[in-house]
């Protein structure tokens, strides 16, 4: 009916108001995606090359468990990715919590059914060095045992 089709409409518009809200967050100077704002991707592939060369040595807390990052970086509370303390760019490596484990990921069992895992883009050399700095420090695999 035309109800139905009106309902889905406006249904429609609010999840794509959602998505692009969602996207503009993630675009900020220290969220995950900052690399993919043209305002800010020279300063993050910079920021990345610095970090890519400090240990990883900064305890953090994150799920109830302590983390070791980067010298001279910090999580991001609301999006769990890496910020650069220097420049204040997020880098897109991110941790998050799950309550199953998958293969998929490196991650870390923190309890029974709840996982952190790291997610970032392995086929980006510079963010696979930082990341797997930080997947040997902390003890991450990719196994469920």
């Amino acid at each position: 009916s035309s109800c139905q089709l009106f309902t889905e409409a406006i249904k429609d518009n609010i999840n794509r108001v959602e998505q692009e809200r969602e996207r503009k967050e993630a675009r900020k100077k220290d969220a995950y995606a900052a690399a993919g704002n043209p305002e800010y991707e020279t300063g993050v592939e910079l920021a990345i090359q610095d970090i890519m060369k400090r240990p990883v040595n900064k305890k953090v807390e994150f799920g109830g468990t302590t983390l070791l990052i980067p010298e001279n970086t910090r999580l991001n509370p609301k999006h769990g990715n890496i910020v650069d303390e220097k420049t204040g760019y997020g880098i897109a490596v991110i941790f998050y919590i799950e309550d199953y484990c998958t293969e998929v990921f490196y991650r870390k069992k923190i309890e029974e059914n709840k996982y952190i895992m790291l997610f970032y883009n392995h086929r980006d050399k510079s963010l696979d060095i930082v990341a797997q700095k930080i997947i040997k420090a902390n003890g991450f695999t990719k196994t469920c045992k």
